[in-house]
Order: C-alpha cells, then structure tokens, then sequence
C-alpha cells in the first residue's frame, strides 16, 4: 500500500526539481532517499540543496532545524527549504523559499552581491 503523504512529497520534489532545470539548473538532481543520513530532497547545485515541504500545517521552526542538520549532513555550503503554500479560492500554489537570513547574506555575497570580505561565519546556535 502506497503511502499517500510520501507521494505527495515525492512528487512535489519532481515538480521543484523540473523547475529548477527549466530556470538554468540542468544538472540539478534528487537526492538518494532512504539513507542513514538525510542530506535533503534535491542537490540544486554545488554546495546547494533544497529541502522541500508540502504540508498542510507549517511547521517552521522543525523545519529549518532539519534544513541545518541536513546541510551539514551533506556538506553543503547553503541550505533552503521549499515550502508549498496552497491555493485558495481558485488560486495557484505559490512556492516560498525559506532560509535563514544570515545564510541568504552569505549566499548572495558569495554570488557577486554585497562585500564578500565582510562576510562571517554563523553558526546555528548563534541564530536567535
């Protein structure tokens, strides 16, 4: 019997990732499901997983604690959750993309944005 809450998130995963290849990331790929340890649902690019969330409840605060335990899992630089907002009253879903705000600092500095020089290294436990 298929679990129907695993589907959904498998196939919220495909969805991501398949926008993510049409938006410039053509070797954007899932991560291996089922290993000891989770390193998120897709490596967007080097150093870059996402983690994607298709729940009805949020659960923000479990979720980025995951994100962070998942980045280091998979050693990555920078880590962003995925999460569905569904739609109400004929609206569309609209995908937020959730990170820390420290870790998109860092992220855009290291993409040419802001002073790369100024950047400092934060950990989790220094986040409030």
């Amino acid at each position: 019997m298929t679990n129907t809450n695993k589907a959904k998130g498998d196939r919220y995963e495909r969805d991501i990732l398949a926008l993510a290849r049409r938006q410039g990331f053509p070797f954007a790929e899932r991560t291996r499901p089922g290993r000891r340890e989770d390193q998120g649902d897709i490596w967007l690019a080097p150093g870059l997983i996402i983690q994607a969330k298709d729940q009805k409840t949020a659960a923000w605060r479990d979720w980025l604690a995951e994100l962070e335990t998942q980045r280091r899992a998979a050693r990555a630089d920078h880590g962003i959750l995925v999460v569905k907002r569904r739609g109400v009253g004929g609206r569309s879903p609209l995908n937020l993309a959730v990170m820390p705000l420290e870790s998109m600092l860092r992220l855009l500095c290291e993409s040419g944005w802001g002073d790369p020089d100024a950047i400092t290294i934060i950990t989790a436990e220094e986040i409030p």
